[in-house]
């Protein structure tokens, strides 16, 4: 199988690596000189991933079997639509499709009118007069949310990123302004308190295959402070589910996805690809926080390494529509912590060399991904994103989070890591804090 990867972060790492298991030969596109796709990949092309023409026209012309889009911005850019007319089956949403992420508004309308679980109190705002009337009749906490695509760093949260009304119409007034998100249109949603988790899954169009559970680390600094980032950790336990969830948590997230597919093909836009849930455990149960369209970024990291079957055969049975119910995942824990560059959450040093010593990562036991960096005369400098990960994989959290630290030992620069990911203060807290606050509803 010759497949096309569209993408160079460390999500398209973990996906190269599992189609050069399943023997595929890999071609990738990347805006980046990501070392770890480049050496996976038979040929690689460093361009713009959102140049969809010419993207496409060099896949066709290496003969590419499949492609695998691994970030939003080519699938917003219609990246699928036109590898179909190609004659190219992409795992991946079309354009169509593709606004359950590109859409915020899209997705809570769709939940509405589809009455599907999981859904929060919103309102959508284009005026900011509009947004001035329901301010002055709001009694309770509130998030904004740009409309559109906003690289996980658009949302602003009540008591963590404006603390008044009067921040939360100057917030409102920059989305308006500078069209933040790509449009001059907000949500605002009742603020829901508890625990974020993330669901990923394969599908078909018609049915889901899900992945083992994570959980993200968006803010920037430890104990979840400073600002958001595009994630800067993830872990997932043995039992595929997280030490502060139930069985009924994962069921109730897996039927909103599930629900959310049928609505998909009822309207005559069937899924198909990578549909990724972000959910918060609340005291009232489940609510669906976003929908993103691909492999999240950490996650992929977290379930792609411990997957057992073949990963390129599962692509082929996403686009020809014939997805299994279940796959197999090694019942193993693990944790990814990304290396950062200086300043990143705020003013990201780019241009600064990382020294890596691939041998002795391996050594620790540890995978290596690589992610936003660039390779110049055989040496890696970091990008203003995330620069690589590093995960631990093992028979408890404990042992995985030991292996990734073990593993980080080896990299060195002018680079940040967030080391209380994954560690067993860290996941008391978050077990403690699930427990006081479902007691309270009792």
């Amino acid at each position: 199988m010759k497949a096309l990867l569209v993408g160079g972060g460390g999500r398209e790492h973990a996906i190269a690596k599992s189609l050069a298991k399943s023997g595929a030969d890999l071609y990738a596109v990347m805006g980046n000189q990501n070392p770890g796709i480049r050496r996976a990949a038979r040929e690689v092309l460093v361009h713009d991933i959102t140049d969809v023409a010419t993207v496409v026209a060099w896949a066709k012309s290496r003969g590419v079997d499949i492609a695998v889009i691994g970030p939003e911005a080519p699938l917003a850019a219609g990246i699928v639509d036109a590898l179909d007319v190609a004659g190219v089956p992409a795992v991946g949403p079309d354009r169509e499709a593709a606004r359950l992420e590109t859409s915020k508004e899209f997705t809570r309308d769709l939940m509405r009118e589809h009455k599907i679980p999981g859904l929060v109190n919103y309102w959508a705002f284009h005026r900011l007069p509009d947004f001035r009337d329901w301010l002055r009749e709001c009694d309770f906490e509130f998030v904004i949310k740009p409309v559109g695509l906003t690289g996980g760093k658009g949302v602003r949260v009540w008591g963590d990123h404006f603390r008044s009304k009067k921040e939360a119409e100057g917030y409102a007034e920059e989305i308006l302004e500078h069209k933040v998100g790509g449009q001059a249109r907000f949500l605002v949603e009742e603020k829901v308190v508890g625990e974020e988790f993330s669901l990923q899954a394969l599908c078909d169009g018609s049915r889901l295959l899900p992945a083992p559970l994570a959980q993200d680390h968006k803010r920037a600094l430890e104990n979840d402070e400073g600002p958001n980032t595009g994630g800067m950790g993830s872990y997932s336990d043995a039992d595929h589910l997280l030490p502060f969830l139930s069985r009924g948590d994962y069921d109730a997230a897996l039927s909103t996805m599930r629900a959310t597919i049928d609505a998909m093909a009822a309207r005559g836009t069937p899924f198909r690809g990578i549909l990724y849930g972000g959910f918060m455990a609340t005291r009232d149960g489940v609510r669906l926080l976003e929908y993103n369209v691909r492999f999240a970024d950490p996650e992929a990291m977290n379930i792609l390494p411990i997957l057992e079957d073949d990963f390129a055969s599962l692509c082929e049975r996403v686009v020809d529509g014939n997805l299994p119910a279940t796959a197999r995942f090694k019942r193993k824990s693990t944790v990814c912590k990304y290396v950062v560059p200086a300043g990143y959450g705020t003013k990201p040093k780019a241009g600064a060399r990382i020294k890596v010593d691939e041998a002795e990562i391996a050594k620790a036991g540890a995978e290596l991904f690589y992610a936003s960096v660039d390779e110049h005369d055989g040496h890696v400098f970091t990008t203003t994103s995330r620069a690589l990960a590093v995960v631990g994989v093992a028979k408890s959290l404990q042992e995985a989070e030991s292996v990734s630290e073990a593993g980080l030992k080896s990299v060195q620069g002018d680079v940040y890591v967030r080391h209380d990911i994954g560690t067993p203060a860290s996941i008391a807290r978050k077990v403690e804090r699930m427990r006081a606050l479902r007691s309270r509803k009792e």
